[in-house]
């Protein structure tokens, strides 16, 4: 499981269960177990307003700048 938090305020905003190594470019909803964000039209945000990422259908296309993330990864 890992936290993903606004990098601007520090304030959680999912709790993901991210699958194997490597970067965290996007978010796959299913995955996703609690969601602080607000979404307004297709981008993702802190309540501070910073955009986190944009809602493309499939998943969350993340901002690599706007988050950070703490925890770890399940291996296939």
């Amino acid at each position: 499981m890992l936290t993903i938090k606004c990098a601007r305020c520090k304030r959680k905003l999912f709790k993901y269960e991210k699958i194997g190594t490597g970067r965290l470019l996007h978010l796959w909803p299913d995955r996703i177990k609690k969601d602080h964000s607000t979404h307004e039209d297709k981008k993702v945000k802190c309540r501070c307003g910073n955009v986190i990422g944009v809602d493309q259908g499939i998943w969350i296309k993340l901002r690599p700048q706007s988050f950070t993330y703490t925890g770890s990864y399940i291996r296939k």
